[in-house]
């Protein structure tokens, strides 16, 4: 669902396999209350014989192709405004909701649902669908429409939650969590009585297969396996919680109750306290980043004085507005090294302190050649300025 990305912002996230468990027809399972509307178990409409009729919406079988489309619509909207459908940019995802944790944790919490629906290309979009159009002409049947919708929903919210817990970093985009978490829902069917063994089984068997199979793929970089794992976690819970509610033979036939509630409020729950109580060091080290580029915006405005300024002027502009500056700026820096950021930031932080060091330094010797109206200078600040083109040239590559 979310991607990883420590070195933001061109990570792509995993994508589920070309396979699924259900994809054979003849394996789907029947509803066990294809009568009891109150469970939402109502079967599709027939058998998709011809497979674009899995994109269709049909009485039981509504929420997954409105799932489908509106992923493609947003992907194509994404495509229209200029963004790369192979590999968009970091800055682009971010601009269309993805979950970046500087700003989700800098109030902008709906960016854990709305990177739920934006994919990291077109490859990445396909897989997703494909194993969207499987598992969800299965489950949703299960479950009925409503409740799909809020497993689908929860399970996505939850991969955004633990990939926002587990990782410094992350620019996350797409559906994988919750998808995760729809497969989790079956794995928890399938490991009760809900079936006949033997179907049970072979079912069981191409779950787990898929799921490992996407888990394993996932540990290679760039690949959010905290989000797999969170939404399988939260489908896991739906699946056991609709189980015992409406499927256990001691409740079949009876109306759903209260325990299908109590996945969703936990979920909720720990998205609350894991917001709430996850730091966020790198929405400080944006505003500090921004503070930093005012006073940088501020110090070489002195160079955009009148050409007829008297030398004696731009010598004050320099010493009096340039060099402070610049010395406030080398003080935002001493705060950012307070943060808890990863080495890269670090990193990143030294270059400007040397830029900023090396600026200090070219100022002064300018402002002193301006007051003497001599040259003897020259050297030494064209030498800062080569260090300083290099260092600007090291930054322009980290971004």
């Amino acid at each position: 669902m979310t991607n990883e990305s420590s070195e933001l912002p061109d990570s792509q996230e995993n994508q589920p396999a070309e396979t699924s468990p259900a994809s054979s027809q003849t394996h789907r399972p029947e509803p066990a209350h294809q009568n009891d509307q109150s469970l939402g178990t109502e079967t599709p409409a027939d058998e998709k014989a011809n497979p674009l009729d899995l994109l269709k919406p049909a009485p039981g079988y509504i929420v997954t192709p409105v799932l489908i489309w509106l992923n493609v619509g947003i992907f194509l909207l994404m495509a229209f405004t200029g963004v790369n459908v192979l590999k968009p940019a970091g800055e682009a995802l971010i601009r269309w909701g993805a979950n970046y944790s500087p700003l989700t944790l800098d109030g902008q919490p709906w960016r854990l649902l709305s990177s739920c629906f934006l994919h990291i290309g077109i490859i990445h979009l396909l897989f997703n669908m494909y194993a969207l159009t499987q598992i969800g002409f299965v489950i949703e049947s299960v479950l009925g429409s409503r409740r799909f919708i809020v497993v689908y929903i929860m399970a996505g919210l939850l991969g955004s939650v633990v990939s926002l817990w587990w990782h410094d970093v992350v620019l996350g985009a797409g559906a994988s969590g919750a998808i995760f978490g729809l497969y989790g829902v079956f794995f928890a069917l399938l490991t009760t009585d809900w079936l006949e063994a033997e179907t049970r089984r072979s079912l069981l068997r191409s779950v787990l297969v898929f799921m490992g199979y996407n888990l394993l793929f996932g540990l290679q970089s760039g690949i959010d396996n905290a989000a797999h794992i969170g939404g399988l976690i939260a489908g896991v819970l739906f699946g056991y919680a609709y189980y015992f509610a409406a499927l256990h033979p001691q409740r079949r036939g009876s109306p759903i109750g209260w325990p299908m509630f109590v996945p969703a409020a936990l979920i909720l729950i720990v998205t609350g306290v894991v917001y709430k109580t996850t730091t966020n060091p790198f929405g400080d080290y944006e505003r500090l980043m921004n503070r930093f580029g005012a006073l940088e915006k501020e110090a070489m405005s002195v160079f955009q004085l009148p050409r007829n300024t008297p030398a004696a002027e731009v010598a004050k502009a320099i010493n009096e507005q340039g060099i402070p500056a610049w010395k406030q700026a080398s003080a935002v820096l001493d705060e950012a090294d307070k943060l808890e950021l990863p080495d890269d930031y670090r990193r990143r932080n030294q270059l400007l302190r040397q830029y900023s060091t090396l600026r200090i330094n070219s100022f002064t010797l300018l402002g002193r050649s301006l007051a003497d109206t001599t040259h003897r200078y020259d050297k030494q600040i064209e030498a800062y300025d080569q260090r300083i083109r290099t260092i600007l040239n090291e930054l322009k590559k980290k971004r």
